[in-house]
Parts: C-alpha cells; structure tokens; sequence
C-alpha cells in the first residue's frame, strides 16, 4: 500500500530520478504470503542505508528496509512482525 500523497511522490522523483518506477514496482510486486499468519501483507526486504532506499521505505509497505542483512530471510510480514523465506537472494 502506498503510504505518501502524490505531491510527496513527486518531491522524491526531483531528488532521485527514476524513483516513482521502483516505487511502482514494488507495490505491483506478486510477494508470498506469511507462512507464520498467511497475511498477504509482506514486503520484501532490502539492505542499505542511503537517501533513495529510504524514500522506498516510506512510500511503500512492500519495501521493508534494513540497514545491516541479518540473514533471516528476504521476506517480512507487515501482520505479525516475522521474516521469512530463504537467507539470500539467488539469480535467476
């Protein structure tokens, strides 16, 4: 769900190009459910900490940002609070 008005969409887009696209394709992104709950509210996780990694994490509840990867898998559950799914990312 897309938690910013379109004005702050906008603001974002002036400072990082491109930014509304990522946005997009992080909320139309197919994500499992939560095999903890089965709440279809899950985000997928992502590691780093700069200016345009924390405007995804604000404007989408499907972008969940982690500074430092843990490890605890590429998935969390907005419902309960959970990671889940494999450790890592694997090309493809």
């Amino acid at each position: 769900m897309i938690k910013v008005s379109d004005s702050e969409i906008k603001h974002m887009e002036k400072q990082h190009p491109g930014i509304t696209d990522q946005i997009w394709d992080f909320e139309n992104a197919e994500l499992p459910p939560c095999p903890v709950c089965g709440s279809t509210d899950t985000a997928s996780i992502q590691v780093g900490v700069i200016g345009r990694t924390i405007y995804l994490a604000m404007a989408t509840t499907k972008f969940k940002l982690y500074p430092n990867g843990n490890g605890k898998g590429i998935y969390f559950c907005n419902t309960c609070q959970v990671q889940f799914g494999p450790s890592r990312r694997t090309g493809g």
